[in-house]
């Protein structure tokens, strides 16, 4: 049965986005032909997922030991006291990036989940200590809402953002 003008869109938008989650520098003339689209139609559907926010942004995927960075995960476990609006809004507004402000912190994700633990974040920082300190930091700051976490070190990154890192087989002797 052949696929309805929406679907047949849908299939299209996939494929697009494929090509922009291996590389958001890809130029339109690159995605077209990936897709085999004409420039217009790539164009077109791009412009039309940003405005719809399907699109949030483009980045670019460093290595962190360039910059001597380090990478972690913290795991959020709440307590059962309903997060007030204002704290909600505080999360969702504030750069919390800057709790700790004699350090840099980068935030990377900031997610919701259901399981073991209910928040994710994931940062960077320069060190395992600084980490510590803004967990810390966090724990006091969001007080009555965390009953607990755990904080994980990034030892090798295989991929990140669906892109490969090239530079596992050197990091690959760690394990």
């Amino acid at each position: 049965m052949p696929k309805s003008s929406n679907e047949q869109l849908i299939t299209d938008e996939h494929k697009i986005i494929a090509v922009l989650q291996k590389n958001a520098h890809e130029n339109i003339d690159g995605i077209a032909k990936k897709c085999g689209f004409s420039r217009q139609k790539v164009w077109r559907i791009i412009k039309k997922l940003e405005k719809e926010k399907i699109i949030w942004g483009y980045t670019a995927i460093c290595d962190d030991e360039t910059y001597h960075l380090k990478h972690f995960t913290l795991l959020v476990k709440r307590t059962p006291t309903p997060i007030e609006k204002k704290t909600i809004n505080e999360i969702l507004t504030t750069r919390l990036d800057d709790l700790l402000p004699d350090s840099y912190i980068r935030i990377e994700n900031i997610e919701f989940v259901h399981g073991s633990f209910d928040g994710i974040f994931s940062f960077w920082t320069d060190s395992l200590v600084t980490a510590k300190r803004f967990c810390e930091r966090f724990n006091e700051h969001f007080a009555g809402y965390v009953a607990g976490f755990e904080l994980l070190e990034t030892i090798i990154t295989v991929r990140r953002q669906s892109v490969r890192n090239p530079h596992t087989k050197e990091q690959i002797k760690y394990l």
